[in-house]
This record gives C-alpha cells, sequence and structure tokens, in this order.
C-alpha cells in the first residue's frame, strides 16, 4: 500500500547507536549518517501494525516479525514522530481491501531470488521490480521488511566474473554472486531491461503498431515487439533482434522502437505502417514449409539458425521469375522506384537489384534520384536506408546451392570439451560433465569462443588453417583434428545449428577450386601428403574427401583436376612405415586397378582417422551386393576368388558343384571372405574344391537381395510363355539391363563361368540343365526348385554368348580351354 507525503514530510530521529530514521513515500529507512543514500534496514508502512509511546521519549513500533525501539532527543520530537508513523500506518478510508504486509508482487518484467551480496553475511533475496531493486533477509519479505532499495534510473550493471555482476549507481556499487553462469546472465538481462524500460519512450512503438501485423515477431510471432529492422522493413521482438545483429548491418540494420527515436521519422514511421510485416514476409516467408516456422519459445541456436536461413540464405523467400541477370533486375528496379509501390521495389531490392545501378541518365544516375523526381517519398526513405545493402543476385535455392550461400560469418552458442578430447564422442556429444557451454564466432578465417556472449575478450581461438580435417557425418558434434595433435571436441544444441557450423567451417577451410569436393555428401573431409601415379617420388598435399566407398581427391592447384579411387575395388590396401629423414611416418598404400596411390597424415592422429575410415569404407559392410568388396571388375572378390579357383582346378572334375562341402568349413571359409574378402587366399593344398563351390553357392544364397532380384521374379518366369527362344532370349536381354549394376556386372562374371563348364560336360558330366539345376534356387533365393526356375536359368547358360554380345574369338577361347 502506498502512502502520499509531500517531499518535506521527511523526518529524522537519532536512535541509540546515532543511526537516523527517514520516513519517505511508503517506507521507514535506518542509516547510519545522513550522507548515506542506501538503508541498512527498511520497514515498509503498511507493514507497521502498532506504534506505541514509552517512557523516557522512547516509542515502539511493532512489525508482524519484530518490535523496533527509537528514542528522541524531546518529548515533542517522539510525539510528532510516533503521529506521523501512524498516519503512515492507517489504510485509506476509500479502500476496502486489507492491507499487505509484503512488498508487491513483480511484474512480467521482474525478477526474483537469492544472490550472495559482497559485504553481507549470507545471501539475500534480490526482487528487481520496475525500476528498482530491493534486497531482503530471506525471512523479511513476507513480513514487509527489507535491507535496502536501489533506484536504477541512473545505474548501470556490469559483468564482473564468472559468476558475479555489478550494480553500479552514482553513490554505490552492489557486487552480486549468482550459483551458475547461466543465472548471472539471466539477472544482467533482466536489469539491463528494467534500466532500458526507464528510459523509454512508447509514442513510436504505438504508432508502429497501429498496422495491426506489427504488434507481433515477423520472425516468431513473440507480441508487442519493440525493435526492426529499418532496412527490411519488419517489426521483430528482442531475441529476434540479437540474432539480426549477427546478420551484419550489411543485412539487418536494427533499430528500437523505444529508444533509437531521434532515427524514426515520419517518412521511415509511415514506410512501416505501409509494408508491415504481413507484406514483408509475402517476400520474406513466402516458401516458408510449417515445420520450419520459428516459435516464442526456441532457443538461441534454433533463433539464429531460422534468421540466418530466411534473410542471409534467402531460403524461404518468393524468387521473382523473369530475370535472368543483373542488368535485367536493375532495370526493373529504376522502373519500380518511380511508381507507389514499394513493395515491388523491395522484392528487387532483396532479390539482388543494385540499388546503387546506374539509371542511363545523367541528371538523375541512381534510382533514389528517381524516386525523388517522382515524388516517391517512401521510395526514397527505403532505398535510403538501404544503400549499403549487400544481396547478391537471388536463384532458385538447391542443396548443391547451399554451400556458396553459406556465411563466412557465424555465431552462436557450441559446447566446448574443457580438456583433451576423445576422437569419438557419444550420440548427442554433449555431456554435462565434461562440456562446456561457450558463445562462438567464425570470422576471418577464426573460431574464437567466449564465456559468454557479454564476454568482450576470447578465452579461446582456433586458426582454421591449423585445423586438418573434420568428419561431417557426426550426430550433433564438430570434431576438429588440429596439427598439434589435439582434437577439439564441439557439440551443438541442434543437429540444424551442427549442419550450418559444418557449412561455414567447410567454407573457411576448403580452397574454392575445390569447394565441390563438399558439396557432395561426404563422411571426411581434409588436408593429406600424397604421391601417385605419374609421379611417385615427391610428396605433395591435396584435399581428400571421403564419400561412401569414393575416395576424391586433388592438389587444389592448377584447373584442380579431381580423382577418385573406388575403395570397394582396390586389390590392395596396406599400411607400412617409412623413413623420412630423421623421422618415420606411417604410410598407407592402396591400388586400384593398376593405379598406385600413397597417403601419409601430417601426424599420427589424423592419419589413425583416415586409415580407420578408409579401412572400414573399403572393406565389406553388410550382405547387399554393393557393399561387398571388388575386384577390378565390380565383381565381389568372394565370387571372383571362387570361380578362378574352380576354373582352375574343378573345371574338368566330374560332378563338380554337385559334392557338398564340409559345413563347418564352408561357414568358416564364408567368414573370412566377410571379414576381409581381399586377404583371403584360396590354394589347393589349403582348400577343397567342394568347400570352395559350396561357398560360392551359399554367398549368393544368402546375399541381400537375389541376384536376379525378386521384384523381377515374375518377369523372368513368365518369359518361358514365349515359345519361341530367340524372343526369349530378347526379354532376358531387357530384363538384364534393367538390372542394378552391381548385380549386371556380377551375373555377367558367373554365366561366362557356368558357359565354360557346360563347354566342358564331356569331362565333368555337367551340362546346362544340371547347373540349372542347382544354381536356380541360389539365383532366385527361392526355398526349391522348380521347373520354370531351372529352364530359366538353363535359358541364360545356353545364350550366355548372345545375351552378352561375346566376341566370337573369345567363344573359341572357352572351346579350346575344354577341347571342343
Amino acid at each position: 500500500m502506498c502512502l502520499c507525503l509531500a517531499v518535506s514530510a521527511v523526518h529524522l530521529l537519532c536512535v541509540y547507536v546515532n543511526h537516523h530514521l527517514s520516513l519517505s513515500s511508503s517506507c521507514l529507512c535506518l542509516c547510519f549518517s545522513l550522507q548515506e543514500m542506501y538503508s541498512k534496514g527498511m520497514i515498509l508502512a503498511s507493514a507497521i501494525r502498532q506504534v506505541r509511546g514509552l517512557g523516557d521519549n522512547k516509542f515502539e513500533v511493532v512489525t508482524g516479525l519484530r518490535t523496533f525501539i527509537f528514542r528522541a532527543e524531546k518529548e515533542g520530537e517522539r510525539q510528532e514522530w510516533m503521529e506521523t508513523l501512524q498516519t503512515a500506518a492507517r489504510p485509506p478510508a476509500r479502500s476496502s481491501q486489507k492491507p499487505s504486509d509484503s512488498f508487491p508482487l513483480p511484474t512480467s518484467t521482474n525478477k526474483r531470488g537469492l544472490l550472495e551480496l559482497r559485504g553481507y553475511k549470507g545471501r539475500v533475496l534480490v526482487s528487481l521490480a520496475g525500476s528498482k531493486v530491493r534486497l531482503c533477509k530471506t525471512e523479511q519479505v513476507h513480513p514487509g521488511l527489507a535491507i535496502a532499495e536501489v533506484e536504477l534510473t541512473a545505474a548501470r550493471v556490469k559483468d564482473v566474473d564468472r559468476r558475479a555482476f555489478e550494480i553500479n549507481t552514482p553513490f554505490k556499487n552492489f557486487c552480486f554472486t549468482a550459483e551458475s553462469e547461466r543465472e548471472k546472465e539471466e539477472w544482467i538481462e533482466a536489469v539491463q531491461e528494467s534500466i532500458v524500460e526507464t528510459l523509454s519512450d512508447y509514442e513510436v512503438a504505438e504508432k508502429i503498431w497501429f498496422n495491426e501485423a506489427n504488434r507481433s515477431c515477423a520472425d516468431c510471432c513473440a507480441p508487442q515487439p519493440e525493435w526492426a529492422s529499418v532496412n527490411l522493413g519488419v517489426v521483430i521482438c528482442k531475441k529476434c533482434a540479437g540474432q539480426h545483429r549477427s546478420l551484419g548491418p550489411n543485412i539487418s540494420k536494427v533499430r528500437s522502437l523505444k529508444l533509437d527515436s531521434s532515427i524514426w521519422s515520419n517518412q521511415l514511421v509511415e514506410l512501416f505502417l505501409e509494408v508491415g510485416n504481413k507484406n514483408a514476409n509475402s517476400f520474406w516467408a513466402a516458401n516458408l514449409p510449417l515445420e520450419e516456422e520459428l516459435y516464442r519459445a526456441a532457443s538461441a541456436e534454433q533463433r539464429a539458425t531460422f534468421i540466418r536461413r530466411k534473410y542471409r540464405e534467402r531460403k524461404y523467400c518468393k524468387v521473382l521469375e523473369g530475370f535472368h541477370d543483373q542488368e535485367q533486375l536493375n532495370q526493373a528496379l529504376c522502373s519500380a522506384v518511380v511508381s507507389p509501390d514499394v513493395l515491388q521495389t523491395m522484392a528487387l531490392v532483396f532479390s539482388g537489384a543494385d540499388v546503387m545501378c546506374a539509371t542511363g541518365d545523367p541528371d538523375f544516375s541512381t534510382p533514389y534520384l528517381l524516386a525523388q523526381r517522382a515524388g516517391q517519398r517512401l521510395q526514397m526513405e527505403f532505398l535510403h536506408h538501404n544503400k549499403l545493402s549487400d544481396f547478391p543476385k537471388l536463384d532458385q535455392w538447391s542443396e548443391s546451392s547451399c554451400l556458396s550461400d553459406a556465411p563466412v560469418f557465424m555465431d552462436g552458442f557450441l559446447y566446448f570439451s574443457p580438456g583433451p578430447a576423445k576422437a569419438t564422442l557419444d550420440r548427442r556429444g554433449r555431456d554435462g560433465e565434461y562440456m562446456v557451454r561457450r558463445w562462438c564466432t567464425l570470422e576471418g578465417g577464426f573460431l574464437s569462443y567466449y564465456e559468454s556472449e557479454r564476454s568482450p575478450t576470447a578465452i579461446g581461438r582456433v586458426d582454421i588453417t591449423e585445423v586438418l580435417c573434420f568428419p561431417l557425418r557426426a550426430v550433433f558434434t564438430l570434431e576438429l583434428y588440429l596439427q598439434t595433435e589435439r582434437v577439439l571436441m564441439v557439440g551443438a544444441e541442434t543437429q540444424e545449428t551442427q549442419h550450418d557450423w559444418l557449412q561455414a567451417l567447410a567454407k573457411c577451410f576448403v580452397p574454392s577450386k575445390v569447394e565441390g569436393m563438399v558439396q557432395r555428401d561426404s563422411e571426411l573431409i581434409g588436408r593429406l601428403h600424397y604421391k601417385e601415379g605419374h609421379d611417385l617420388y615427391h610428396w605433395r598435399i591435396g584435399w581428400f574427401t571421403l564419400e561412401g566407398s569414393a575416395l576424391h581427391f586433388s592438389s587444389g592447384e592448377g584447373d584442380g583436376v579431381e580423382e577418385v579411387l573406388q575403395l570397394k575395388q582396390l586389390q590392395e590396401l596396406t599400411v607400412s612405415t617409412h623413413t623420412e629423414g630423421d623421422d618415420k611416418i606411417q604410410v598407407l598404400l592402396m591400388v586400384e586397378g593398376g593405379r598406385t596411390v600413397y597417403i601419409h597424415g601430417f601426424n599420427k592422429v589424423d592419419f589413425a582417422l583416415w586409415h580407420s575410415a578408409i579401412s572400414l569404407a573399403a572393406g565389406t559392410d553388410g550382405r547387399a551386393l554393393g557393399n561387398q568388396q571388388l575386384s577390378k571388375n565390380g565383381v565381389p572378390i568372394v565370387l571372383d576368388s571362387c570361380i578362378a579357383f574352380v576354373t582352375q582346378y574343378g573345371l574338368c572334375q566330374e560332378g563338380v558343384y554337385q559334392r557338398p562341402g564340409d559345413p563347418d568349413r564352408v561357414a568358416l571359409l564364408l567368414e573370412e571372405f566377410n571379414r576381409d574378402a581381399r586377404n583371403v587366399k584360396l590354394r589347393e593344398k589349403e582348400h577343397q574344391l567342394e568347400d570352395v563351390t559350396d561357398t560360392l553357392k551359399n554367398f549368393l544364397s544368402h546375399a541381400e537381395d537375389a541376384l536376379l532380384t525378386k521384384e523381377l521374379y515374375p518377369y523372368w518366369v513368365s518369359a518361358l510363355d514365349e515359345k519361341d527362344e530367340r524372343r526369349r532370349v530378347e526379354k532376358y536381354s531387357t530384363f538384364i539391363q534393367s538390372l542394378p549394376k552391381i548385380n549386371r556386372s556380377t551375373l555377367k562374371a558367373l554365366l561366362q563361368h557356368l558357359y565354360r563348364i557346360q563347354q566342358c560336360s564331356h569331362l565333368n558330366q555337367m551340362p546346362s540343365q544340371r547347373l540349372a539345376a542347382v544354381f536356380s534356387s541360389c539365383l532366385f533365393q527361392t526355398q526349391g526348385q522348380t521347373p520354370q526356375e531351372i529352364s530359366v536359368i538353363q535359358d541364360l547358360i545356353n545364350n550366355y554368348v548372345t545375351l552378352f554380345k561375346v566376341s566370337k574369338k573369345l567363344f573359341l577361347v572357352y572351346c579350346y580351354w575344354c577341347g571342343g
């Protein structure tokens, strides 16, 4: 309850220990001296229950928690104090409500919590109410007692230490310590907001809000936004305004509706009323998917990602049709500025039209001067605020153009590992026990990180040129491998945030000549020493990306010709130790199709990462044909090796492929091929023919899909309805062409082998019909053999030469092998 008193109605009274008492407004304040601006104790007038006189010029003030006894110098002075306090404590006659014994509850902009106060024992309850901060002992807040009240009108807040902050006033500094860094940041923000509120002027805001669309934030729809981007023409909330500043003034010029009153001319206010958030978003958010809309409770990282995509990348904006080059955009702008349609001018400028382009008129050489001649005041105002804006020509957004559009400036919160990082993280990459939240900026080729977004000095910095490589597929995390053999482990709040940071880092990291390598769906990118083919004597530094089982690399010099190794088709993949001067280095040798490439890292850590990733990509990964280690002809090595062994040792063996092998030995051999087919060597003295033939059949039977594919099964069988063999073969040929490439090459290799077997049937007693009976269930992956399946496979074996257009010369070679 408030009590109105005249300013002159302030009474001073010496207490027992020469303290001074003052009654001002609704509080009774206790101070050590007249010069002190802040009290050592306060009693809310409404908390006084009774004022009673005592002997020896004393009187007592009774509250719900304590009774205070004071003594005046004279009886008359005591009586005057008692009457004044009784009047202050008495509720006004017009109020029917019961007086409150507590301080007013905080409003929506207030904050309350326990903080440590320097110079005061124990924690105090700090309440931020409007433009005042009240300090209370924890048990005093409800009885209406307090320590002091700090007026924020002439104050400022200062970030002091990890958990400490100060409120500086002209008369005293109050230093507080919060329980955590996050809580400290919340207090600083709340106090700053209250200080700003004391200086605010709502006149401009109320004018701007007259347009109903401007009463909610253009980005997150928060109500009553108090900031604006004066060049973009959007009204935004405080949280979004912070992210707009990160875009830079060439993209978004942020101003306050309440504080920056000098900039808000009548013309600018009129422009915002004319445009409004609804019209602005008809361009900026024309293609915004519902699931990507920003919501009010979004985190800072989500907000930064959305605003960057919306305004810098222009991912969601309307694409103007019919403009094929810069000149056409500029001509359209010159035509638009002389008309009242400022929305069309905005769309042209934000699509890449040059605000300072030449008009062709020597007297009115810029679009601004054309608008001035035409008397278009709103056009002039818009062009004035966008004269330094930088929006390149906008083309249809696509994934392939995403990298080139990625910003070279980034900021936001990331999570850092405070100590040496492991090479592999948990799925989210953030653990409260060892990951620390830091404010990060990527600018000028340096990744800097700060204790908070308000910290003026970085606590760490990474030169991007010192980064050797980083994986691109980790979920929520970034791992930067540095020249110092350190792995900097960084976690992101969301996968989208991680994706945006990776793109920005890649743009800083990779030279423009090899930038196209990053646009693939790569797993790992970095620099390595290498030598290959035409020059095996000199090491060079090249850029490498690993995409699935393909290793792309380029020197990045000259034309930046890109080369590729198909890792599944390596004939050799070995590590050896080389001596280079006084150093011993590990070198990875890769041989593919007679081509040799050597690589080594800058240190042991990055080499271990590349070796592991390449070995994994080159190995067998599941039962699908495409995931097998392949020969130089693109055939699974397991099938190629078994065919070669049977051709050499079983071509003339009677009943080949019909004799069963030992199940245990077959399972063991198949496991060896699955583990590393490249290093399995079949030898006559170590392996039985029957085991090898069963291994081949088992491999085909247990592949992820049938070699002839289950999808095409009804087509293969239905071809038998055609009685004319030549017509059947034509259909088979069509089906073969529709098979995946790996299936097609594998089928060709197998049929060539079976054709050769049946050419020697006079020796091995295995004509095409018997071979078809053996292999039909393997190639179709059916439970049993049916006459239709056998007939199809028999047709394929008999017509191998026609189906695969084998030359007559090669056909004669097959006959020669079998003595035909």
